[in-house]
């Protein structure tokens, strides 16, 4: 949660500035409609403000007073003014406000709400400068750090190389293009032979005069290309486009990868990432076993109360299986049917885990409509041999179909030959 605050004397843009944070949980507003309200606001917080959106012109403080002050306390801040003027616009960029908005419509407004999520992610976004000139990447490192971007720098791209390999992390890539020992376009190639460009962006720079250069960059893999020199609001837009759009496939595959109702992994991911794990944690010598687990008498209760409420259960069932056992990958296999994986832990280790779940599953009623319905699951559980995958899935459902025999409600374990 970003506590943040918001200036404005403006009735009407309040209202349209609290309709657009309304819809991003992530941010905690407080309004203040004065200097004197701001400064009382600051003074008062328990929790420092993360970020501040600012009307240039108050009541109390008609001259930009307020930018003085929250940057005076650190306070990245956001300008809002209803008019533009080019002198201002240089005079607050060269004093470090995050970005200056002119009110010109809704599409302003929420501009200036979505770079405030867009702060929040970039603590957390690591870029990698690389310029061979000390003077550029300061100038660049500044001009990343005013939007809270976590900053690395190479000279070259052999030193930018080397940087990659050891910060995994970095998701963003800003090259030179003229540098010695291995230049913009060079490393470009290097890296895109490695990673693809959901992995990293890269946007490469250039004061060079050839036209061509920007779509040499773009052939060879860079994402974007921006030439020098450029203005501030460019070189942030073209950051922000790119981040988002990145973001956006995350989702996208995200949501391929889940389970419509449950909001678990579906089968198709799971299995896939079983196999990557397995593998790898073969290689480290790591034990690894793997849960079946399946709602009792589900298919009667489908068909007893309907599937809205097989629905229903399966979905608060979920919440349980994320809550207690979260920490685990788990998957909704198949109607009423869950697996998960369960990494450094022996056959009767993780039997023991998954029976605790059990029991608590058992003690839980679930209320749908005017019934109450209680829930019982069963579970078998192997160890994973051999990096056999398709073989632990065999023997865990035969344990599952051991518990279902015994009965219901209970966990089989399968101890390795």
């Amino acid at each position: 949660m970003k506590h943040i605050l918001v200036v404005e004397d403006s009735p009407m843009v309040l209202k349209v500035l609290k309709q657009f944070i309304s819809q991003h949980d992530d941010l905690k507003p407080q309004f203040a409609e004065t200097l004197g309200q701001a400064t009382e606001l600051i003074a008062r917080a328990t929790t420092p403000f993360f970020a501040c959106l600012a009307d240039l012109g108050l009541p109390d403080a008609p001259n930009g007073e307020i930018v003085e002050f929250c940057l005076a306390k650190k306070i990245p801040t956001i300008v809002l003014t209803g008019s533009y003027n080019e002198e201002n616009r240089k005079s607050l960029i060269a004093r470090g406000v995050v970005d200056y908005v002119v009110k010109e419509s809704r599409f302003a407004y929420e501009y200036a709400v979505k770079l405030l999520v867009r702060l929040s992610k970039n603590e957390d976004t690591h870029v990698l400068v690389t310029d061979d000139s000390v003077t550029a990447r300061a100038h660049l490192r500044k001009l990343l750090k005013t939007h809270l971007f976590n900053v690395s720098e190479a000279k070259d791209g052999k030193e930018a190389i080397i940087m990659l390999e050891k910060n995994p992390d970095i998701k963003l890539l800003i090259t030179d293009f003229n540098m010695p020992n291995m230049d913009g376009i060079e490393l470009t190639k290097y890296v895109r032979r490695k990673m693809s460009n959901d992995q990293l962006i890269i946007i490469a720079l250039s004061s060079e005069s050839d036209r061509y250069l920007s779509a040499r960059f773009i052939k060879n893999g860079a994402s974007d290309f921006l030439k020098k020199p450029f203005i501030h609001e460019e070189f942030y837009c073209r950051i922000m486009h790119n981040l988002e759009e990145r973001e956006l496939l995350d989702q996208v595959r995200d949501y391929a990868d889940r389970d419509h109702l449950t909001d678990l992994y579906n089968r198709r991911y799971f299995n896939k990432k079983a196999e990557e794990m397995i593998a790898e944690n073969n290689k480290l010598g790591i034990t690894m076993s793997l849960c079946m687990m399946s709602v009792d008498n589900f298919n009667d209760i489908n068909d007893k109360l309907g599937h809205d409420c097989g629905d229903h259960l399966l979905i608060e069932f979920s919440k349980s299986l994320s809550t207690n056992i979260g920490m685990f990958i788990s998957s909704r296999y198949g109607g009423g049917e869950f697996a998960i994986l369960l990494p450094k832990m022996t056959a009767e280790k993780a039997a023991r885990l998954i029976d605790d779940f059990r029991d608590f599953i058992s003690t839980q009623t679930i209320s749908y409509k005017d019934k109450n319905i209680d829930m019982t699951i069963s579970a078998g559980v192997c160890e994973i041999e051999n990096s056999d995958f398709s073989a632990a899935l065999d023997s865990s459902y035969q344990s599952l179909r051991k518990a279902k025999k015994q009965g219901h409600n209970c966990v089989v374990h399968t101890n390795p030959a």
